[in-house]
């Protein structure tokens, strides 16, 4: 089906033009939040008074930006990529080493950093646009080659050929123009739900031609496309009245749409970019980005539920600012309007000479007496002005957690005790670790994440990442498609602080009965948190020499302890010797008394037999003798019959067969 370039360009124009009503209504919100923190008059003043302006939301940004901006720019290594199953984990560490290298070595982190805190707290919201650049060129190189002449010998050649040399391949992100972009009206605080995107910027026909990626650039006339002239209030990035006058220079108003359209007609929208100059299409295709979302990461400083844009700075302490306004203008005019310097002197008391002397400043003479003399002076400010004008530093300070170097945020502020001074403290790291947690959250993880994704799409199939000055880990993007867990290490100054002063305490309280390995770690530690990686690294390499006396002692110890040892191991085996021979003994002992008990018994059976011969003879028992010797021979004659009888039965057997 053949695409309606025009009606799709009618389509995407009208969802421009909605979007712009809404976007007025902030844009007027946030021009005064930025006169506000600028310092800009408010247009209430009038002639002959003071006009000047209490710029205490500039003083708030100035001293929380460097406080913000530490956690992201003080550690080379701020992404943890932690993988989801254990298949993930090398993918893990691979695209740790690789968003580590390109955030906080091949992308210009602090200017980034700092614009988009800067946004954020003048603007209210800071929108960052993400993005692949990719450059190379063509070189000649010259390499050898073996070749055969005509008799057949090999010789080396040198030919001389062209290669494609990459100079940039590498992610994006810049902070962008909030009244340059237009967002869906519908999508409520979701940019998921966002249904487009529309990113209006300045650029020339000199750099459109040069990207590759745009076309129909010969039906575009600079003259239609001036950013001054475009009908929709645009201001120049520059915001300047200074024009190029040759064409590839010209400056010109693009319009680039990212968002879901039906482009063939099926009834189902994609994920598509459209570009547009004027009423030219140059640029139509789907979303090249692998995650089919808008490239865009979109951070509010103090959000507003069901809307995506947030409040500034201003929109907290614009009141008080107001306020201190006012009555510095009131002390200032007090103090014009008086007659500080003035000098009055009565009728009489110079004559003309001496007069003259007097108002030329030379030594002159005069008539009467001191009195006669005035001196005017400042008039005095009552001092409910300048309690007026604490209060109003104490309360911006509360709201804003940040601690001025004129006193600030104490312990008084909240009462006299101890317990109150800190609690001073923690709210004030409380409310800064909340607003770090925030950038972390909303802008740093999802720009990471869209990253990761880029990394997979369109790094090159194999791209080496420099660790060390001697270890390279090659990189696949195989090995990135994994579903990982960003984590980002926030850290800030009081943080740091309070576990530090845990670890000391730590060491302190166990002393010398921690072991040297843990108390490596634990200074380790303290050194990383000091911000002084040489320190640690020193610390982790650091290896105790031993001392040649204390290992002298230690091998003496050792061989009095082994002698002693020997000792006590003799002593055991000679005990458990003499024990052995104790048993033996006994074995002994216990063998004669078993042999006397025998012995005892043989003398006491020879007594009675010879007790019981000694009957049988002399009181006549021999006849129970003589019936014992007939039994006896009767038996043996039943015995040798039988055995006659059983020797019968056989030969009579024999003499059957």
């Amino acid at each position: 089906m053949k695409v309606n370039k025009k009606e799709i360009l009618t389509a995407l124009k009208q969802d421009f033009r909605s979007s712009e009503s809404h976007q007025q209504d902030w844009e007027a919100q946030r021009q005064q939040w930025r006169n506000e923190s600028i310092g800009a008059e408010y247009g209430n003043e009038v002639g002959g008074k003071s006009r000047i302006v209490s710029k205490d939301i500039a003083k708030q940004i100035s001293w929380m930006l460097p406080s913000l901006a530490d956690p992201f720019l003080s550690s080379n290594d701020i992404v943890k990529a932690n993988p989801v199953t254990f298949e993930d984990g090398p993918g893990a560490e691979q695209s740790e080493l690789l968003l580590n290298t390109y955030f906080c070595r091949k992308f210009p982190r602090h200017n980034f950093i700092m614009k988009a805190l800067k946004v954020l707290l003048t603007e209210g919201t800071v929108v960052v646009k993400t993005g692949w650049e990719y450059e190379d060129k063509e070189v000649e190189v010259e390499t050898e080659t073996v070749a055969i002449d005509e008799y057949g010998n090999e010789y080396i050649e040198i030919v001389e050929d062209t290669e494609i040399q990459i100079i940039k391949n590498q992610p994006t992100a810049e902070v962008c123009r909030n009244e340059d972009i237009f967002i869906d009206p519908t999508c409520m605080d979701d940019l998921d739900n966002c249904q487009f995107v529309i990113h209006r910027y300045e650029t020339d026909m000199s750099t459109l031609r040069k990207d590759g990626r745009y076309k129909n650039l010969d039906k575009i006339h600079a003259e239609n496309a001036d950013p001054h002239g475009d009908g929709h209030g645009y201001m120049s990035e520059d915001e300047t009245s200074f024009k190029f006058q040759d064409e590839p220079r010209k400056k010109i108003v693009v319009y680039e749409y990212w968002g879901y359209y039906d482009v063939d007609g099926d009834g189902e929208v994609e994920p598509i970019i459209c570009t547009w100059v004027d009423n030219q299409i140059i640029r139509l295709e789907t979303n090249p980005y692998p995650d089919d979302k808008p490239p865009f990461v979109i951070v509010p400083f103090n959000s507003i539920p069901f809307q995506m844009f947030g409040e500034a700075l201003a929109e907290i302490i614009g009141d008080n600012q107001k306020v201190k306004t006012a009555i510095t203008r009131g002390i200032i005019d007090n103090m014009a309007k008086s007659n500080n310097g003035q000098i009055g002197f009565a009728r009489g008391a110079l004559d003309e000479a001496n007069r003259r002397k007097f108002l030329k400043g030379d030594n002159f003479e005069y008539n009467g007496s001191m009195g006669q003399f005035w001196q005017g002076s400042y008039n005095q400010i009552p001092g409910s002005a300048f309690d007026m004008l604490g209060m109003q530093n104490n309360e911006i300070e509360a709201q804003t957690g940040v601690k001025s170097f004129s006193g600030g945020i104490n312990g008084s502020s909240l009462g006299s005790t101890a317990t109150s001074a800190r609690g001073a403290l923690d709210a004030t790291s409380v409310r800064r670790t909340a607003l770090v947690r925030n950038i972390a959250e909303n802008m740093i993880k999802p720009l990471m994440r869209k990253w990761l994704g880029y990394f997979g799409e369109f790094m090159e199939p194999e791209e080496v990442v420099r660790v060390t000055n001697t270890e390279f880990v090659p990189i696949r993007k195989d090995d990135l498609t994994g579903r990982l867990d960003i984590e980002i290490t926030i850290s800030t100054a009081e943080d740091n602080m309070a576990r530090t002063e845990q670890y000391s305490f730590l060491l302190q309280t166990l002393g010398n009965n921690l072991p040297f390995q843990l108390s490596q770690q634990v200074l380790a530690k303290i050194a990383k948190l000091a911000k002084d990686p040489e320190l640690e690294k020193g610390i982790k390499d650091f290896k105790q020499e031993p001392d040649p006396m204390v290992e002298k002692m230690k091998q003496i110890d050792l061989e009095r302890a082994q002698l002693e040892n020997d000792r006590i191991r003799a002593e055991i085996e000679r005990d458990r010797a003499r024990a052995a021979e104790d048993r033996i003994d006994a074995e002994v002992k216990l063998a004669k008394v078993e042999a006397e008990r025998a012995r005892a018994r043989k003398l006491n059976s020879d007594a009675d037999m010879a007790d019981l011969n000694y009957l049988d003879k002399d009181h006549g028992f021999s006849e129970i003798h003589q019936a014992n010797e007939k039994e006896k021979d009767r038996m043996h004659q039943l015995m040798l019959a039988e055995l006659q009888r059983r020797a019968g039965d056989t030969n009579i057997g024999i003499a059957r067969r």
